[in-house]
């Protein structure tokens, strides 16, 4: 038996309805729809009842939230308080009045409070050697699916919004 792989070349059709495009050359917008394939991926994880993945996975969406909201301004951080430190200094909409801001900007400071380097939910052990997320026991799955739903419809506004300014 020899290997096939999986990966189809740039110039390659799709030949399956069902196939996973991979590359972001093929998207309308790269951005939203790698942030829609993250929210996708948190709430199937979330479902299925995966937790590490899922905190991973609903921590990866904030990241990128965030760093689509600094555009051209982000770094090369996985850090959310810092991300949102920036965008709180410099006015941003999502520290602005209102509710889902509000809860939104709260979930991700939770987020960064448990992950703070950004290293917690990629691995069995953080760069220290000690356990993921050990100072986590559990999260409710209901609760975490919600924030997460904010967080996407959020910033998918966010997104449409600079889209239809340019």
């Amino acid at each position: 038996m020899s290997y096939l792989s999986p990966f189809g070349d740039m110039d390659t059709d799709h030949e399956s309805p069902d196939a996973l495009c991979l590359s972001r050359a093929h998207c309308t917008n790269a951005p939203e729809d790698t942030i829609g394939e993250f929210f996708q991926g948190s709430l199937a994880l979330i479902d299925a009842g995966v937790p590490q993945p899922a905190f991973f996975m609903a921590r990866q969406l904030a990241e990128l939230s965030l760093k689509a909201f600094l555009g051209p301004r982000q770094k090369a951080i996985h850090r959310l308080g810092e991300m949102l430190d920036e965008l709180a200094e410099n006015g941003d909409d999502l520290f602005a009045e209102g509710d889902d801001q509000r809860l939104i900007v709260q979930f991700i400071r939770d987020l960064h409070e448990r992950d703070p380097k950004g290293d917690e939910g990629r691995y069995p052990t953080n760069r220290s050697g000690e356990p993921s997320l050990a100072r986590v026991c559990c999260a409710d799955p209901r609760m975490l699916r919600e924030n997460v739903c904010r967080l996407f419809l959020y910033t998918q506004k966010r997104l449409n919004r600079s889209d239809q300014s340019v």
